[in-house]
């Protein structure tokens, strides 16, 4: 199975989003962004649903909690994206952390051709090193990390800005991640 994990709290907080020109957003992209990505592959119609599995989770500013509970869940051979937003300088479109695994790089690279991003074993986000790909990684051996990049600042902390085609480049990612999987 090809789990999809995007955390969706807003710990009872109000964000607005601005359209600025050249294609950028501005606003709290942290909570929404990932899930926007998510969201539009799926309405997209190209997922197979018997094929792919999205999780929307709860509480990643309190525990993981809500990655916590998908992960007992998992089977130990399914696939795990996780999607949120990264700091991790780059002109790319989107990057790919926490890719340990060569039978994982080798799937994605497979998979995302022709797409613009970035590929790191490791985690370079200068903001956060912690995410659900922790969690799900000591169930799942194939896991890792899909980060739309932000610029401006601290993305735990408000406002940053990304661009626009990075969400469209993640979703169609999805889309042939699935389709291949």
């Amino acid at each position: 199975m090809l789990v999809i994990s995007a955390h969706a709290d807003t710990n009872f907080s109000s964000h607005r989003l601005k359209k600025l020109p050249g294609g950028l957003l501005k606003g709290h992209m942290d909570n929404f962004t990932g899930v926007y990505a998510v969201m539009k592959a799926y309405f997209s119609g190209k997922l197979d649903r018997g094929n792919v599995r999205i999780e929307l989770t709860y509480g990643e500013e309190k525990g993981l909690l809500g990655a916590k509970e998908v992960a007992k869940t998992l089977k130990p051979d399914d696939v795990v994206l996780v999607v949120d937003v990264t700091a991790t300088p780059t002109e790319k479109d989107f990057v790919v952390e926490k890719c340990r695994e060569p039978e994982l790089q080798r799937f994605l690279k497979k998979g995302l051709a022709g797409l613009s991003y970035d590929l790191y074993p490791d985690c370079p986000d200068p903001v956060s090193q912690s995410d659900e790909v922790d969690v799900y990684s000591k169930v799942c051996r194939l896991t890792c990390f899909i980060g739309v990049p932000v610029t401006g600042g601290d993305y735990n902390a408000g406002v940053v800005r990304c661009k626009e085609k990075s969400l469209d480049a993640i979703a169609e990612a999805l889309c042939q991640l699935a389709a291949q999987h």
